[in-house]
């Protein structure tokens, strides 16, 4: 306790004094930006290059090295420049007369010439080295160029790719997604992407969320000539396969895909640029359902029977299955401009408008089509980035972002919602009619100084979200019943309705993180990375938020740059109690929630007939624990770096992660009595008493021995036990959560990703991407409130072969379902579901014309992370042509002013039949049956494998 005292008070002390340095106040200014790539005469890239630009009078405005991928990035006041580059083994590299203006983005490569005395020179032809750096570990992956064409044109299926490729994530919560350095928002389309970085420094104090499972997402910046990329996509259901959950009688609806998008670059003065992106999606698709229900075998086959139904009409229909329509219209523009207000200051403005319309929205597997609703969303993003050179050892970045994202959803029916436990869900939505409006504010400044020894950022966040709420949730009524059986007599076991006096209410959530951090290189092959992180929120009692964060890089071997690195870090991560759980809360006076026990329920109530159903009896509502505390996870990892070859580099890593006061819901009327109380209220309550334990083993490769090959992936073993599921789980046994302790939800046991880029002759290219793993796991719940604590989450028990009554899971065990509360339960998520595979490839050819502009290239490629100036997640500088042509877009590039390429992906080539989780509710005709697709990234709902044709235009 008295080290973690002082742990902070040390970190605190760093932090007071590196923000009240006085020598830190910021001066206004813009700048010119110039980078490129440093190549030998065959193209390999030449890492420590010094790069040098000299005032006319020869003293030198900016000296600066390649980095071990070969590129540079500076930035200098307007002006005319001349351009050096010297390394050993090289003659010199001369331009003169280099004329910059303010604002103005520069790409400037530079191919050099061998010496004639030289005999031997050793260069890397890789940009995949090991570094000692804190933003270069190996486990990182940044993909830029060529790289991003193996992943999606299509943001939903980019944002479920990146999930992936970042591997598992540590805890319940999973990763998390930056745009531009801002938290949330739609993720913009692929070609107005510049960069994408996975798990960069994961111990940086800079963010609140775990490093592993981190995605930062850059857009491009405007360039200084006009470019543009222009690509069409889209896809037919004659050229896919069909869903085998389909059975041969039912009706399949056509559905295609067209998908347009594109963007266009350029300068608007000689201190301003732009980029103009957009893009419009219409989707008709379709989503299986394939409940088990009573159906009508007369007049119309399908239609779903109330339990009052002459049985002589209706049947249980356990085969029935349907393609219900789910067309959807998105489209989004987005603008972005790039000033230069100063000699050392910019200014990035972007603006994104999204709209989806979405019918249908909804049905599942298990759902019938009435529980469907209307959707509609849109959402106003602007984000504002300045950025100010106070000196050439010190940055200052301030950014703002506000959103405003309104959205609603209309039920197809308001009849009352039928739960049949493992069989279907069907009636109206629960979630009745709903209209939410969410404005959120974020501001963001940070600052960083580049010493000889030492490398110090540090800032804060605030973050503000306003919300106006408008529900009717559960007005309609809730009958729950234990299983189809008891569903075609009418014997409920709970019927729940909730009467609203006030639908609209209104919120607000803020929170603030500051943060110091220093990266100091204790020696050549030796850095140390230190920071604390400060946390704090509205709404819980909790405001003493401390998160230190340390690590080390440790190079092996002699020399400067080590072939193998020793990694290692230890880091506290907070959660936030988020506004959705805030909102349960602040509805609670305005609504009263009641529960009906099925043994008091008369026969006249009916869905038929709701208003004939007794209300009263027992009322529920929810309270906030006086002793919430935000979650938080301690996470240890040790690994090794190891470059083995030319352009491969591995990474080993070994994580531990303990997860504290994480969240959970109680039923504190049932602990504090000891058992149920039949009538009278229920107090629900949010706590923060559960944890968790993971145990993760990642090994990362990185493969890129030329431009025109590159491969990168990993593996990951994991072990996860938590006794909560998050916020909205229930203890099985109330008061008791060392009952739960076991399995997590999210164990998903082996995880397999690998993809890559191939550039080949004649402009063309394949870019590969397979993800593999293990099943997920799923409970095994009787479908029944055994304990009659309100909440239907009881497991099963375990059985003999041969039991009367008992149902087998192959691979699992032999189950049965008791009564009452007197035996021995299993486990939590004891099964899993079954595994998971899928091979998506896009072949590509890239026509060439027009000027020629350069000589060809292939694959651009990404790297291990790499750091971007002195900015961690900034700005990399200007947007010049790289590969894959100007402004992205897909194929080799040509090296002419115009290209054209023509593509198709194929998407699970293999035709492999991925399915989801598995049912897990006794009751249910499908216990221990995967019956529905796996959905993003192995299928969609309604094909398994999927060809899409594209072509782009890029200029």
């Amino acid at each position: 306790m008295m080290l973690l005292r002082m742990t902070k008070v040390l970190f605190l002390g760093l932090f007071c004094l590196l923000l009240l340095n006085p020598s830190l106040v910021l001066a206004q200014g813009a700048s010119a930006t110039v980078s490129g790539t440093v190549v030998d005469p065959d193209s390999d890239l030449v890492p420590g290059a010094t790069i040098t630009l000299s005032l006319p009078g020869g003293k030198p405005a900016a000296v600066v090295k390649s980095g071990s991928d070969g590129t540079y990035s500076t930035k200098v006041a307007p002006g005319t420049y001349s351009f050096t580059v010297v390394m050993q083994g090289f003659s010199p590299f001369i331009r003169q007369a280099v004329k910059l203006t303010a604002g103005q983005a520069l790409t400037l490569n530079a191919k050099m010439a061998l010496e004639n005395e030289v005999q031997q020179v050793q260069v890397t032809a890789s940009d995949n080295t090991v570094s000692v750096d804190a933003d270069s570990n190996a486990s990182a992956t940044v993909l830029k160029g060529d790289d991003l064409e193996a992943l999606s044109d299509d943001p939903d299926e980019l944002s479920s790719e990146l999930s992936a490729l970042a591997g598992p994530a540590v805890g319940p919560n999973g990763g998390q997604i930056y745009i531009d350095g801002f938290t949330g928002g739609q993720l913009p389309p692929k070609s107005s992407i510049r960069e994408i970085r996975i798990n960069q420094n994961p111990f940086s104090a800079q963010y609140d969320r775990l490093g592993y499972g981190r995605v930062e997402v850059f857009t491009k910046p405007g360039t200084d000539k006009f470019h543009g990329n222009f690509q069409l996509n889209g896809y037919d259901n004659n050229f896919n396969t069909g869903n085998p959950l389909l059975g041969p009688d039912a009706v399949i609806p056509p559905y295609h895909t067209l998908f347009f998008f594109g963007n266009v670059t350029g300068p608007l003065n000689h201190w301003a640029s732009f980029t103009l992106g957009g893009s419009r999606r219409t989707i008709q698709d379709n989503t299986v359902i394939n409940p088990t229900a009573l159906y009508s075998q007369i007049a119309s086959p399908g239609t779903v029977c109330l339990p009052t139904d002459p049985s002589a009409n209706c049947a249980i229909t356990n085969s029935f299955t349907q393609a219900l329509l789910v067309p959807q219209l998105r489209w989004d523009i987005t603008p972005r401009i790039d000033l230069a207000l100063g000699e050392k200051n910019t200014l990035t403005t972007r603006f994104q408008y999204t709209s989806n319309h979405i019918p249908n929205q909804g049905p599942g597997s298990g759902d019938l089509a009435s529980v469907a609703t209307t959707s509609d969303s849109s959402e106003v993003t602007l984000q504002m980035s300045d950025t100010q050179i106070v000196s050439q050892r010190i940055i200052n970045e301030t950014r703002f972002e506000y959103q405003r994202t309104p959205s609603t959803q209309t039920p197809f029916s308001t009849d009352p919602s039928l739960n049949v436990a493992g069989a279907f869900e069907g009636g109206g939505a629960t979630t009745g009619l709903s209209s939410v409006l969410d404005q959120h504010i974020e501001v963001q400044n940070y600052t960083s100084i580049q010493l000889k020894k030492n490398f110090i950022r540090f800032g804060g966040r605030l973050r503000t979200t306003g919300e106006t709420n408008t529900s009717t949730s559960g007005v309609n009524g809730t009958f729950s019943y234990a299983s189809i059986d008891a569903y075609t007599k009418n014997t409920p076991n709970q019927y729940t309705v909730t009467q609203i006096t006030t639908p609209t209410i209104q919120l607000r959530t803020t929170d603030l993180g500051l943060y110091a951090e220093d990266d100091w290189k204790l020696k050549p092959n030796l850095t140390i990375s230190y920071g604390i992180r400060y946390e704090t929120q509205n709404y819980i009692p909790d405001h003493k938020d401390f998160a230190p964060r340390v690590s080390f890089a440790y190079g092996l071997g002699k020399g400067t740059s080590p072939k193998t690195v020793l990694r290692g870090g230890f880091g506290i991560f907070y959660d936030r109690f988020m506004i959705s759980n805030q909102a349960s809360l602040i509805r609670q006076p305005t609504i009263t929630q009641y529960v009906i026990q099925g043994d008091v329920l008369t026969s006249a109530c009916t869905p038929a007939n709701p208003v004939a159903c007794p209300i009263g009896g027992q009322t529920t509502s929810y309270q906030l624990s006086k002793s919430m505390h935000a979650p938080y996870t301690m996470q240890t990892a040790i690994g090794v770096d190891q470059q083995i070859m030319g352009g491969a580099t591995v990474s080993v890593n070994y994580l531990n992660a303990r997860g504290v006061h994480q969240f959970n819901s109680e039923n504190t009327t049932f602990v504090q009595n000891g058992g149920p109380t039949l009538t009278g209220p229920i107090q629900y309550q949010y706590q923060s008493e559960g944890a968790f334990r993971q145990n993760q083993l990642i090994v990362n490769v990185n493969y890129r021995p030329n431009r025109n090959f590159s491969l990168f992936g990993f593996y990951s073993l994991s072990f996860a036990n938590a006794n909560t599921g998050g916020i909205s789980s229930f203890a099985t046994h109330p008061g008791d959560l060392g009952a739960d302790y076991g399995r997590a939800a999210y164990d998903v046991r082996n995880r397999l990703f690998v993809a890559g880029n191939l550039a080949f002759k004649y402009g063309i290219a394949a870019s590969p991407f397979m993800v593999a793993n293990s099943g997920t796991p799923f409970n095994l719940t009787t479908g029944t409130d055994n304990n009659l604590d309100s909440v239907i989450n009881d497991r099963v028990a375990f059985a003999a072969a041969g039991t009367p009554g008992s149902k087998t899971i192959p691979g699992c065990g032999t189950f049965i379902a008791p009564t009452g509360t007197n035996y021995t339960e299993v486990g939590p998520n004891l099964c899993s579901g079954p595994a998971n595979f899928t091979m998506n490839l896009r072949l590509t050819k890239t026509f060439g014309f027009g000027p020629r502009t350069g000589p060809p290239q292939g694959s651009g490629g990404g790297g291990g992370g790499r750091r971007a100036g002195m900015m961690q997640g900034g700005p990399r500088g200007g947007g010049g042509r790289g590969p894959g042509g100007p402004g992205g877009g897909g194929g080799t590039n040509t090296g002419r002013r115009y290209n054209l390429t023509i593509g198709a992906q194929g998407s699970n080539i293999f035709n492999v039949v991925d399915r989801g989780s598995s049912v897990g509710a006794f009751t249910s005709p499908k216990f221990g049956v995967a019956n529905q697709l796996a959905g993003n990234i192995f299928t969609t709902n309604s094909a398994v494998r999927r060809v899409l044709l594209q072509a782009s235009f890029t200029f």
